[in-house]
């Protein structure tokens, strides 16, 4: 089965890259969720910044079957990377497939024009939303534009609550909103958190994906992590795994 998380927010900064990475070891780790072990692609769409899956970042290895850079602005980019994905379709008929696309704060623009190819590509790839919700109520209002234009394609998703921000007592801009009345309350939705990591370790780690941390026990430019640096990052895989795999439940056709 093929699943794909499109991981998208209303500006940078509220976590988007993340987000990727948490889903990204999610299913590294995919046991947790007692599902076959996948074929991970990881697709960094953020191309001017692409702390995702750029230099140092998440790789082919043993746990990530492949990364790709991509520019996904314009709505014939989206057609592109289709025709590159296109053999995973076939994959999925007999494999666990998990696809997991860091969006940029610039994607609006594709979704806006792009209109029907673009909701085209997402059906296809069985496309899943996971909106990341930043600390001001305009996170709130594009997730409602987003919500509104997609239509059928945004039915069912995940909001992500990043509590590097504050505890959720911080998050009233969403806590108290229409739309996370109409598509939480309603179960349309999920609801998930993300826990605080430590900056400190987060600038050893740089873009160290999180599991080559653990398993090598090295950070950026292949530093030697220290025992509080290790211990850390287990503790924040485990954390956030918890508070994330709700998101295996969605995309199952129903």
């Amino acid at each position: 089965m093929l699943k794909t998380f499109l991981v998208d927010g209303d500006k940078g900064g509220v976590g988007k890259t993340m987000v990727s990475r948490v889903i990204t070891d999610l299913y590294v780790r995919h046991e947790l969720l007692g599902i076959r072990k996948p074929k991970i692609i990881c697709i960094d769409a953020d191309h001017t910044n692409p702390d995702y899956a750029g230099d140092g970042g998440y790789k082919g290895d043993d746990c990530i079957f492949k990364s790709i850079l991509v520019n996904l602005d314009e709505p014939d980019s989206w057609l592109d990377l289709t025709n590159r994905l296109e053999l995973y379709l076939e994959m999925a008929l007999e494999e666990e497939v998990r696809i997991i696309i860091n969006l940029p704060a610039t994607i609006q623009r594709a979704f806006m024009a792009g209109g029907e190819s673009v909701a085209q590509v997402m059906e296809t790839f069985n496309c899943i939303p996971v909106w990341v919700l930043g600390d001001t109520s305009d996170s709130v209002t594009q997730l409602e534009k987003r919500y509104e234009a997609m239509g059928r394609h945004f039915e069912h998703g995940v909001a992500v609550v990043n509590l590097k921000f504050g505890n959720r007592d911080k998050f009233s801009h969403w806590n108290d909103s229409g739309i996370r009345r109409e598509i939480i309350d309603s179960g349309e939705w999920q609801e998930a958190c993300i826990p605080v990591f430590s900056q400190a370790i987060a600038r050893n780690l740089g873009r160290t994906p999180f599991h080559i941390a653990e398993d090598q026990r090295v950070g950026a430019d292949g530093v030697r992590l220290g025992l509080g640096d290790l211990l850390g990052v287990r503790a924040f895989r485990n954390y956030a795994a918890s508070m994330i795999s709700c998101i295996e439940k969605l995309g199952e056709g129903e």
